[in-house]
């Protein structure tokens, strides 16, 4: 077997914009560059930058069998999401999905709720798996290896029955998403289920997905982190977050939106940007945030008349957003209205009333890919 670190040069570890690298060797991608660590507010942007929703491990190879092995932190929310959840490997061999391997073992990441969006988490600690992915021919290959968007994930070690080289460079359209957990998708059972990553299929496009669970907030240093990188294609999906957490009222939301699109614009004048308002969840459309939290329940709670003013539903942020776009006066800004990608209707696919399954994912993808088909041919 060849062997290799997924920070040798023959390995491109996409969608991966920083690393962190004990001292056995194991390497943990991070979602965000290094230079943004020191402006994080708290720990749940580290926490879920080291998320690899949408990163994949890039080679070309004739190897008939490839391994990985990895640790895997999978997320557990004490009440409130106590099933862990899949920790899925999908292969594709040159750009067609073609397996699935599951990490059984690794950590268990527990997050315990003490107040509205402030959790507290331990690590309850496991084996390591290797992941085995055999059957696939002798023939020269284009490999990705998508990780799972369900936990943290550590990689000691990449080994083929071939030598790895690098792949040619992907010259399909890039597109940058920015979302919350419903853009990381947690939930999905495995990376193609997550819906911007099937769309970003469904469309060809090479994508690089900032969605954070929780920490979809406007952030300054994410809009910086993404204006860094090249472009065809923006899509920002504003508002669950900022009502989920409770975090601004339209005073200092409106400006923010202002700020994060000025940030990308300063980079990328041109470059088509589409903002796509919160899909639906029934307890924010009309009650403002914080998400409250009652066992395994989620729920909005009414506030007193005196302290409402300025204070979002889901309703109002996509109102604002649609406004934004409006005034802007840039022929390049669109918006969509997230209850196109899902509404009341499919709230069966809502299982927490707040994140969709996997077959709602999938839901989203399609109806984002065929609506927004048109379009992108034309980028």
């Amino acid at each position: 077997m060849f062997a290799y670190s997924i920070k040798d040069s023959v390995i491109d570890v996409v969608g991966a914009l920083g690393f962190e690298e004990d001292s056995d060797g194991w390497i943990t991608p991070r979602r965000l560059p290094d230079w943004t660590i020191n402006q994080f507010a708290d720990g749940a942007i580290d926490r879920f930058s080291k998320f690899p929703s949408g990163v994949r491990l890039r080679f070309t190879t004739s190897a008939d069998e490839i391994t990985i092995k990895v640790r895997v932190s999978r997320l557990v929310i004490t009440g409130i999401a106590d099933k862990v959840r899949p920790a899925a490997f999908d292969l594709l061999i040159d750009g067609v999905e073609s397996q699935t391997q599951h990490a059984e073992n690794g950590n268990i990441l527990r997050l315990t709720a003490t107040a509205p969006s402030v959790f507290v988490e331990t690590l309850e600690v496991g084996d390591i798996d290797t992941l085995k992915f055999s059957g696939l021919g002798t023939a020269s290959k284009n490999i990705e290896i998508w990780l799972p968007t369900s936990g943290i994930v550590e990689i000691a070690e990449v080994a083929a029955t071939s030598e790895i080289i690098a792949a040619p460079a992907d010259s399909r359209k890039r597109w940058l998403h920015y979302g919350s957990s419903i853009s990381q998708c947690i939930e999905a059972d495995r990376p193609m289920d997550a819906w911007a990553l099937r769309a970003a299929q469904l469309l060809n496009l090479n994508i690089t997905n900032f969605g954070l669970a929780g920490q979809c907030q406007l952030d300054g240093f994410v809009a910086r982190s993404m204006a860094a990188l090249p472009a065809d294609v923006i899509t920002l999906k504003l508002g669950i977050n900022i009502v989920n957490a409770d975090s601004m009222r339209e005073r200092a939301f409106i400006p923010a939106v202002h700020n994060f699109l000025d940030i990308l614009r300063e980079s990328a004048p041109h470059t088509p940007i589409i903002i796509i308002s919160a899909i639906w969840c029934p307890f924010h459309e009309e009650t403002p945030g914080p998400t409250m939290i009652d066992g395994a329940k989620l729920f909005g709670k009414e506030r007193p008349e005196e302290f409402a003013a300025g204070a979002l539903t889901l309703q109002r942020t996509r109102e604002l957003l649609e406004e934004v776009v409006a005034k802007r006066g840039d022929k390049n800004l669109h918006f969509m209205d997230g209850l196109t990608l899902f509404g009341a209707s499919d709230e069966g696919d809502l299982p927490d009333k707040l994140h969709p399954n996997s077959a709602g994912y999938r839901l989203m993808a399609d109806r984002f890919a065929k609506a927004q088909k048109s379009f992108i041919e034309t980028l």
